[in-house]
């Protein structure tokens, strides 16, 4: 955004969205998950404590993992901030509408990315993730609705128009389809440790039941 403004002092977000982001749009989701979330149940640990030996083998956390991370957060904010930027070049809504547009777009975005890597769904995971985009749709609506702020009224105009609907969904796949390819290809081709553990709890769960169909047709 600086360097299609000439390094100028303008800004697409407001104050308050730039503090909210960090304090209320983000923030729950990602300590309700890093307490509550786990790759694998005690049990399966204790039976298997090599599994442990991921962390000294630093396979969950490298290096090359960590460029593979960057530039894939360079792509997602490329993506974030470019396809709005081509989407509305020929309309005349202005700068605060697209500040708007980008606060919704990132955390709509943060929360599926975090979601894909979410291994044990419960309610307070569920709550805590999409409560927080109808958390920042609220704040957006009563932020915008404060005459004195220079994006009053912008987000009831945006919400009108199919473009902008269409033009979030257009970002959440395109930034996140590199990710979703990546992460498949890995789990299929060279799955971890933790992951056929993983897969072998599902299939502890799934096998009683398949087991105990013949039983009831039998009966």
């Amino acid at each position: 955004y600086i360097l299609c403004t000439a390094f100028s002092t303008t800004s697409a977000l407001t104050d308050w969205s730039s503090v909210f982001y960090s304090v209320i749009y983000t923030s729950v989701p990602t300590i309700v998950i890093g307490i509550l979330d786990k790759d694998l149940s005690h049990k399966t640990l204790l039976e298997y404590p090599k599994l442990y030996g991921v962390g000294h083998r630093h396979e969950a956390y490298n290096l090359q993992l960590f460029w593979i991370t960057m530039i894939d957060t360079l792509w997602q904010s490329l993506v974030l901030f470019y396809i709005p930027l081509f989407t509305y070049k020929e309309s005349t809504i202005d700068i605060w509408s697209m500040g708007s547009l980008w606060t919704i777009a990132v955390v709509i975005l943060v929360n599926i990315h975090l979601a894909m890597d979410i291994r044990r769904w419960v309610f307070i995971t569920h709550a805590a993730v999409w409560g927080s985009i109808i958390i920042t749709y609220a704040c957006m609506v009563v932020l915008d609705s404060i005459p004195v702020f220079p994006n009053y009224w912008t987000i009831y105009h945006l919400v009108k128009s199919p473009t902008y609907w269409l033009t979030i969904l257009l970002i959440i796949i395109v930034a996140l389809l590199p990710r979703f390819l990546f992460k498949v290809i890995h789990q299929i081709f060279w799955p971890s440790d933790i992951q056929i553990a993983r897969e072998a709890e599902i299939l502890r769960k799934v096998t009683p039941n398949l087991r105990s169909k013949p039983d009831e047709d039998s009966s």
